[in-house]
């Protein structure tokens, strides 16, 4: 195997650090950082690059640091404990300005001035409200290693919090835990922030039968910090839960936050355990409140909230708006959303379970337009949506993206269907990885 001396560049999107070869090839370098010297082996060939390895540093760079996970040289799941947090953040808010200024548009071209400093989460590590355990045929319990479907035995992840650490010791050493383990090809395991006790998912590789069901009842039955256990598979709806003797098992996970906004009101969300809800609830937070200061919701105005899930952001602009409508295709996030808005006393909201596109030309039909629009795509964006956008947007637009690759793409579309972009806001939401929560204001001439 062939080692090349190459210099990163910089680092792109994906986390790689970005070289070239002597005969001009792009290499990127998993863990490199910007400016380092490394002696590097070529991995795997693309058709217009190569992935390479670090073999070994000459010179490093000021931020890098030793991993404190002694998974991370295994471990798929993050790709930059190997540098501080100040560099983290830095090589974030580059990667989202390389891609702008790389965008077809101008407009977007143009936007990188109006990138902000990304917001640090509040922890570095022990964030996670859950994590998702693989599990292979041999019976290992772990996290996938980079690019490989190989599976790393863990014990503890470090970006989970502490309880859902602590209790994946504990189920280890359940003889009924291995017996389910068996059955399945992962485990999800969830901290309850209401109770805070743990609830399990596991996904079977066939339909559960009534001896699974007695074991996550003597799981739970055992183990009082675990509150309980659902199971899912590919042929049959999610079942459960399943708990203690002595107690009637929640189906919903509850987080509460003391104060949301520049008033002092409380917010209470809850979620069905399979659907979706940000794992960093402390940055989840930090990023309602940017999305309501960048939404400048009137008590006269009406909103549409596309993408809606459990109303992260519905419920909290309902009680600043004349009228909320969400729109989500998944029904447990829309049964949430509709708990929600009931527990938080709000009469002024309306879910409506959809797919997306279907459901923005519906309204359009019926000629309704909204003061602001909200949209929370999933990491494929949402393509093909700009021209509806612009018809149902009277002034604003507030763009949630978890991943800067589509989101760029989704920004060219409706800046060229007549918005303008005028903040763009990074949220650090997933330290010690390449990912980043983006939250960007774009407006329509009035």
């Amino acid at each position: 195997m062939n080692i090349e001396k190459v210099t990163i560049k910089k680092v792109v999107n994906g986390g790689f650090g970005l070289s070239h070869l002597p005969s001009g090839q792009i290499v990127l370098v998993q863990r490199a950082l910007p400016a380092e010297i490394v002696d590097v082996t070529v991995e795997q060939a693309k058709k217009n690059y190569l992935f390479g390895k670090i073999k070994r540093i000459l010179k490093p760079h000021d931020a890098r640091r030793e991993p404190p996970c002694k998974y991370y040289n295994y471990c798929g799941g993050c790709n930059l404990q190997h540098c501080s947090t100040a560099m983290q953040i830095t090589i974030k808010k580059e990667i989202l300005l390389d891609l702008l200024q790389r965008s077809p548009e101008a407009g977007v071209r143009e936007a990188g001035n109006l990138l902000l400093d990304p917001v640090v989460s509040p922890a570095a590590f022990g964030y996670r409200q859950r994590i998702r355990l693989q599990i292979d045929e041999q019976g290992i319990i772990g996290f996938r290693r980079f690019r490989s479907h190989e599976i790393v035995s863990i014990d503890k992840c470090l970006l989970a919090e502490e309880p859902v650490n602590e209790n994946l010791g504990k189920l280890r050493a359940l003889d009924d835990f291995h017996k389910l383990s068996a059955l399945v090809t992962e485990i999800e395991l969830l901290l309850n922030p209401g109770s805070e006790k743990i609830v399990c998912r596991f996904h079977f590789i066939r339909k559960p039968r009534p001896a699974d069901i007695t074991a996550a009842k003597s799981i739970c039955n055992g183990l009082p910090s675990v509150e309980s256990i659902f199971f899912s598979g590919e042929d049959f709806p999610l079942m459960g839960p399943y708990g203690r003797k002595d107690t009637s098992p929640e189906r919903y996970l509850l987080v509460y936050y003391p104060e949301i906004g520049k008033k002092p009101t409380s917010l209470r969300l809850q979620w069905e355990v399979g659907g979706f809800c940000q794992v960093n609830l402390q940055q989840n937070r930090m990023l309602i409140n940017i999305v309501l200061d960048l939404c400048k919701v009137t008590k006269e105005e009406t909103v549409l909230d596309l993408f809606c899930g459990m109303g992260n952001f519905s419920i909290p602009l309902a009680r600043q708006a004349k009228k909320i409508t969400g729109i989500e295709g998944q029904g447990s996030s829309i049964r949430s959303a509709k708990s929600n808005a009931v527990n938080n006393g709000l009469t002024n909201t309306m879910f409506i379970k959809s797919p997306i596109h279907t459901g923005c030309k519906k309204l359009r039909e019926q000629g309704v337009r909204f003061d602001c629009i909200i949209i929370d795509p999933p990491r494929q964006g949402a393509p093909a949506l700009a021209t509806d956008l612009a018809m149902l947007a009277k002034k604003r637009l507030v763009y949630i993206s978890c991943d800067p690759a589509t989101l760029c793409r989704d920004l060219a579309e409706l800046v060229q269907a007549g918005f303008d972009i005028k903040t763009i806001q990074p949220i650090d939401m997933f330290p010690q990885t390449h990912h980043i929560e983006t939250v960007v204001l774009l407006e329509k001439e009035v």
